[in-house]
């Protein structure tokens, strides 16, 4: 069987294990729209994962001991909420009114 590290006169004995933990990675981030349409589209295009940055530099290991050989995302959904609307404060202060509603008949 073919492993991802060497072995060494002293690993004799010494048993392999494959350990396979499944993390849950959560992003939160806020982008600015003007509705939810255009939300996600900059989302896709100026915001989540790089994916090309996860990679084996992400896990410790040890290249003696514990080597990492596969490593995944899985975006299994993607949820939009209002937060809130622009407004213009006094003295031209701007701020996120969570009051206003999102549409405005």
């Amino acid at each position: 069987m073919k492993l991802p590290f060497k072995l060494w006169s002293n690993d004799k004995g010494k048993k392999i294990y494959k350990v396979v933990q499944t993390y849950e990675l959560t992003v939160e981030q806020y982008v600015k729209a003007k509705d939810e349409d255009e939300a996600f589209n900059i989302y896709l295009d100026k915001g989540g994962i790089i994916h090309e940055k996860i990679n084996r530099h992400l896990t410790s290991e040890d290249f003696e001991e514990c080597e990492t050989t596969y490593i995944d995302v899985n975006v299994p959904e993607t949820n939009i909420k209002y937060v809130g609307t622009v407004v213009e404060q006094e003295e031209g202060e701007l701020e996120c009114d969570s009051l206003m509603p999102e549409k405005v008949n």
